[in-house]
């Protein structure tokens, strides 16, 4: 009776390691921002988040405000997002559970490769004002995204009033797309351009732009992760949403991103904390 009782134990051990095994991915909603989708990060991490946290990924890519929008209507279970002030609200206002910044990159400022306006070494705001000055084509993503949000920012640093910069049109353009598209448009028109490094990097062999301003201060890109408050939105599945960022804050998940683009392009896109 003994030797039965620990053979139907023994069963029962292998037939839940069986099972566990097997278990089905989570499948998580996952809403980003255009900069990490069209930089191939989230492609890179994804066998790594299936294999260690069983979870599937399921991404839209939209601007940080719309991200932040799409939360509050609770389209995503997790958003990973770079616009610092927006987010803050977010949380505040009880969407988020809480921010966790966790990566990081810069902005920088792209142009023709002659440098027409001649901000090469300037700061961000004094680049600002001088293509201004000299009514320089500049295309702006114009989408409420972190990276607009950061161009209206630096207009301001400037000392110049964003809205009224943006409706002269002589030399603004607001393409109201993506950080691809966008990169896209200020090569065609060979214009200047305000984008993330590491979306740059990862098309930069497809655009006739280069990198003209890139050590100013004011140009730092925090990124951050929010699980969405179950208490505040329905529908979220927010143990799963807490098992990604458990993953993403992980020292394995740090040292991956910090290591994603070094052989691709000779440099990592984006720095951990």
């Amino acid at each position: 009776m003994k030797k039965l009782f620990i053979g139907i134990i023994v069963s029962l051990m292998l037939l839940s390691g069986c099972k566990s095994e097997n278990e089905q991915p989570k499948t998580l909603r996952l809403t980003t921002t255009t900069s990490v989708n069209d930089s191939g990060l989230l492609e890179y991490l994804r066998p790594y988040i299936l294999e260690e946290a069983n979870i599937n990924l399921e991404i839209v890519s939209l601007g940080s405000g719309a991200a932040l929008e799409a939360g509050k209507r609770g389209d995503a279970d997790v958003l990973l997002v770079h616009s610092p002030a927006a987010e803050k609200t977010f949380v505040d206002e009880g969407y988020g559970i809480k921010r966790s910044t966790f990566m990081y990159n810069f902005f920088v400022i792209v142009g023709p490769s002659g440098d027409p306006v001649q901000i090469k070494d300037l700061s961000a705001a004094d680049a600002f004002k001088k293509i201004e000055s000299a009514k320089s084509p500049f295309i702006s993503r114009g989408d409420k995204s972190g990276t607009h949000s950061k161009e209206k920012a630096i207009w301001k640093l400037a000392g110049l009033d964003a809205e009224v910069v943006s409706a002269d049109t002589s030399f603004y353009v607001s393409a109201g797309s993506g950080m691809g598209a966008t990169l896209t448009m200020a090569s065609e028109k060979q214009a200047y351009t305000l984008t993330d490094l590491a979306t740059f990097l990862s098309m930069k062999d497809k655009l006739s732009l280069k990198v003209i301003v890139s050590e100013s201060p004011d140009l730092k890109n925090d990124y951050s992760i929010i699980v969405i408050n179950p208490d505040k939105v329905a529908n979220v599945d927010v143990e799963t949403a807490k098992a990604f960022e458990r993953w993403m804050l992980s020292e394995k998940a740090l040292k991956l991103i910090a290591e994603y683009g070094k052989e691709t392009y000779g440099e990592t896109l984006f720095f951990t904390e």
